[in-house]
């Protein structure tokens, strides 16, 4: 249509034509030539017909399918992290440092919350002296497994080299002719022992040792159903009987041309058990390397504790690497802690490289299991033994180096002169070096708090954590996006 302006003393129309722009002038004095102007109705230009508009094309109906945002795989789990006491004497408990590294230990968390998970989450803990008692893991084992099932004891070394090997919640100890070695203070040639660093032996027909459930008066530990036992095989080894609450199991004969790890697994109805093993051989020795008792319940946690006495990274080191690679893997270890170090004060200069080593050994059987080093405790009457203070700055060094998870259990206890106040609070001997078991479960609850603020942390960063479905992140895959 066309369009009208209009202003004082003027009127004008614009019509567009296939010709351009006409502009035609009314009533305006003094147009070009003087003419007389025209009459206004004579200038008028027709009105014209209407237009009628066709109504706009439908559009067709498009075949492309419409994008959504993507649905969640699953929804989020989350954790609960424990409180620890802070009263006047604590301090802050220490982070873990490299917790990025633990994904692939977290994912596997993640799918026992979501009750995705086809086995128990395992732990393996190396101590000295102070795990022999088994207080801190004890503590850790128990924690764990009142929250989230009873899993069975784990492993329980089958020799007894010092009267303070005495795990808690289980029943266990040697008999007769079987003498029992230590990694650290009665080595053996060879320096096979298995990964606990402790073997028992036989001398004559009738050595044995045995493990039990326990009664009631124990919070777990009452209840079991699946059993391994590890023995070494060679050309010197003999015949041996497994029996389960008086009744053979099975005779097994050690004998091999070549050294090599030995296994034997069986069941039993879920329920209190003692099983032993004795040497039935008049000419040839056994020599045993563990015991393990689970349950084949929903998964859950358990935690092996493998606490030597006088054990420095040195003794562990030499063990044989080859038996250890197979158990390790028989093992199957979700998290390895290496809680050592109070004794590496006098093998300051070899223990980078030595640790080093265990490291990779332990990722050469486990490559997705996840490694954390402790530092170690204090100890000292009135002052901290100095070469204490090397140790734990060295064990950032080679936590660094090699790539692994540190938790810093000497801060964790007050830092440098700790040991005098955890003395007085009941927490460690007269010798002020060892724990008693309420400082092994003081220092065991703060580690769990560490570990459940990182694993609260990884399950808030990935969602869909733990999913099975494809979308999720995969065990051992999720290193680097937690690392950002």
């Amino acid at each position: 249509m066309p369009s009208i302006m209009r202003s004082r003393g003027m009127s004008a129309v614009v019509r567009r034509g296939c010709s351009g722009i006409v502009l035609l002038c009314a009533g305006v004095m003094g147009c070009e030539g003087g003419a007389r102007p025209a009459p206004v109705s004579a200038l008028r230009a027709p009105t014209p017909a209407p237009v009628m508009l066709a109504a706009p094309a439908r559009p067709e109906p498009s075949t492309e399918p419409v994008a959504h945002a993507p649905e969640p795989a699953c929804a989020p789990v989350s954790v609960a992290v424990p409180e620890v006491p802070m009263g006047p004497g604590d301090h802050p408990v220490p982070a873990i440092v490299g917790d990025q590294t633990l994904a692939p230990f977290f994912e596997k968390v993640a799918r026992l919350l979501r009750g995705e998970a086809d086995d128990h989450i395992r732990i393996a803990v190396y101590g000295d002296s102070n795990l022999t008692m088994d207080f801190l893991t004890g503590q850790l084992r128990r924690a764990l497994q009142l929250e989230y099932g009873d899993a069975g004891h784990g492993f329980v070394a089958l020799g007894r080299p010092w009267s303070h090997y005495k795990h808690m919640d289980v029943r266990h100890g040697t008999k007769g002719n079987l003498t029992s070695y230590a990694c650290s203070t009665t080595p053996v040639v060879g320096h096979v022992y298995g990964i606990s660093g402790i073997a028992g032996e036989s001398t004559g027909v009738g050595g044995r040792a045995w493990v039990g459930t326990v009664g009631e008066r124990s919070p777990i530990g009452q209840r079991a159903s699946r059993f391994t036992v590890f023995y070494e095989k060679g050309d010197r080894r003999g015949v041996f009987s497994i029996l389960a609450d008086g009744e053979l199991v099975k005779e097994v004969n050690s004998h091999a041309s070549e050294t090599s790890l030995g296994v034997e697994q069986f069941e039993l109805p879920d329920g209190p058990h003692e099983i032993v093993v004795e040497a039935t051989d008049r000419r040839r020795r056994v020599r045993f390397l563990g015991l393990t008792m689970e349950r084949a319940i929903a998964p859950s946690f358990v935690v092996d504790s493998f606490g030597v006495g006088s054990m420095n990274t040195h003794a562990q080191h030499r063990q044989d690497p080859a038996i250890n690679h197979e158990m390790l893997k028989a093992r199957d270890y979700d998290l390895i802690i290496f809680a050592t170090g109070a004794n590496d004060v006098f093998s300051l200069d070899t223990t980078p490289r030595e640790l080093g080593e265990l490291i990779e050994r332990h990722r050469s059987a486990l490559p997705e299991a996840p490694i954390i080093l402790f530092t170690p405790s204090d100890r000292g009457r009135d002052s901290t033994f100095p070469q204490t203070l090397e140790v734990v700055k060295q064990r950032y060094r080679v936590a660094k180096d090699n790539g692994v998870a540190l938790w810093d259990l000497f801060e964790s206890m007050g830092g440098e002169n700790s040991m005098g106040a955890f003395k007085r609070r009941g927490f460690a001997i007269h010798d002020h070096v060892h724990m008693t078991e309420q400082g092994g479960a003081y220092l065991a609850d703060r580690f769990r708090h560490a570990l459940w603020q990182s694993l609260a942390a990884y399950l808030a960063a990935h969602p869909e954590a733990g999913c099975t479905d494809a979308r999720s992140t995969p065990a051992g895959k999720g290193v680097a996006a937690f690392a950002k």
